[in-house]
């Protein structure tokens, strides 16, 4: 369990409709932010107040309709309503988003990773550390349309929350009509949450090598707006979460993802993740979405996916360049592709490339619809599944076996597990209850050799 900070001492009371406005001391005269422009002066102010990396402050929205241009959190910044669905922030266009030509908007974000003072050998300056940060009980509407017209070909997605934090929880916030106007790569994938503490592929973006992310009782929900035409369409991750490429064995790494609710998000991910460490999600409810989870960026490790329903989805999951993950006591019950692009997915668990160590146990696959392809539950395929690589002290590459597991998982309708090399020198190793098997490519038939099994 997250012990987290208390919150700042300072509240500031706000409202877009209300009998007496004031100056924001009490909830009974709450400052007015009736209007985008008068939200956006009345945070200014208070970044002035405060300073940039002052003690904090906790932003109270009553409840009512708000309209923003995008609200940008500082350190130790909290940003509470009075529940979803009575808080309402809209994210609209404005003059602003025109003139910085930013490509991607949400209603909430923020964040920085860590600074120094200026020359070599600088000292850290923890003040500046984007920590305490909270987001609790709004609803959030990314107006994907509205921004859309406003901004035209200026805007490629837009998002609910979007924060790279040392320490944040979200918690009781509902995202609903995210887009992104798809085309290239870096414009088909919108987040409608995402967190992270920084990225490990040596990008530009710093991270936090100690960090605490949670996102629990959440929403998001509807189709990913945007072109549904052609072949690069929008897709999105409805929640994503990520670390910084740190050690665990000296470093508090840890992202928690529970009983959220991903709605109906038919073209979209509901959860993924990229560079994790120590990382859970548990108890979430996926219904009526494309594929649960889908974790492909970066050697995620240390994952659990445990206790979670993915009811009238496409796929269940997709995993690979990962290691030590454990999936268990999840019950997928798939349904059938609607369009042959979404057929890729249409499977109970996809494990690929560069993979080991899973223990898959004590799950549950359905699948009672009609498909052009019936799916399974269990897909295993590609390079270097079931081994760790890794260079002696002469620079040779080696391969120590590190097999996935299989257990006590059980099935309905569902056509057998299929595990096997795509290419004459691939390899791969599994274990299914007591049993040991090693699959290559060698005979040069097709995809190489095909093993099939159930282990219920």
């Amino acid at each position: 369990m997250v012990e987290w900070p208390l919150a700042p001492k300072r509240i500031v009371w706000l409202a877009a409709d209300h009998a007496s406005f004031g100056n924001g001391t009490t909830n009974e005269l709450p400052l007015d932010v009736s209007t985008a422009g008068k939200l956006d002066k009345a945070l200014h102010k208070l970044s002035l107040e405060l300073g940039v990396y002052g003690e904090g402050i906790v932003l109270r929205f009553l409840s009512g309709s708000y309209e923003t241009h995008g609200i940008r959190l500082r350190p130790r910044w909290h940003l509470v309503g009075a529940g979803v669905g009575k808080t309402k922030l809209k994210l609209i266009p404005s003059v602003r988003h025109r003139k910085i030509k930013s490509a991607y908007h949400s209603v909430i974000g923020g964040g920085w990773g860590p600074q120094f003072s200026a020359g070599l050998g600088g000292v850290r300056l923890h003040k500046r550390d984007f920590e305490n940060i909270r987001i609790a009980d709004v609803s959030l509407d990314c107006n994907w349309s509205g921004m859309k017209k406003g901004l035209g070909p200026i805007i490629k997605k837009a998002s609910g929350i979007d924060l790279l934090a040392k320490q944040a929880l979200v918690e009781r916030v509902k995202v609903s009509n995210f887009g992104a106007v798809g085309g290239r790569p870096s414009w088909r994938e919108v987040f409608p949450i995402r967190v992270i503490s920084g990225m490990g592929d040596g990008a530009s973006l710093p991270g936090y090598r100690k960090s605490i992310i949670e996102i629990r009782h959440c929403i998001v929900e509807g189709s990913v707006l945007g072109s549904d035409i052609g072949t690069e369409w929008p897709y999105c991750t409805g929640i994503m979460v990520s670390h910084n490429e740190a050690d665990p064995e000296n470093s508090i790494v840890q992202a928690l993802v529970h009983h959220n609710e991903i709605l109906n998000v038919v073209n979209g991910i509901a959860f993924g993740g990229a560079f994790l460490k120590t990382a859970e999600f548990y108890s979430n409810k996926v219904t009526n979405c494309g594929i649960g989870f889908n974790f492909d960026t970066g050697s995620n490790r240390g994952v659990v996916i445990r206790n979670n329903n993915f009811l009238g989805c496409i796929g269940g999951g997709s995993v690979n360049n990962g290691k030590h993950f454990e999936i268990r006591n999840n019950n997928f019950l798939l349904k059938a592709p609607n369009a042959s692009r979404f057929s890729y997915w249409h499977n109970g668990i996809r494990i690929w490339d560069h993979t080991r160590g899973f223990i898959v146990k004590d799950n549950r696959f359905e699948f009672r619809g009609k498909s052009r392809t019936v799916p399974r539950g269990i897909v295993l395929h590609g390079l270097s599944v079931g081994l760790r690589m890794f260079q002696d002290d002469s620079g040779k590459w080696q391969s120590q076996i590190d097999p996935h597991r299989f257990f006590n998982n059980h099935y309905v309708g569902l056509l057998p597990n299929a595990a096997g090399p795509q290419e004459a020198s691939h390899n791969m190793y599994l274990s299914i209850g007591d049993r040991s098997v090693h699959l290559t490519g060698i005979d040069g038939v097709g995809d190489g050799v095909r093993f099939y099994w159930n282990d219920d």
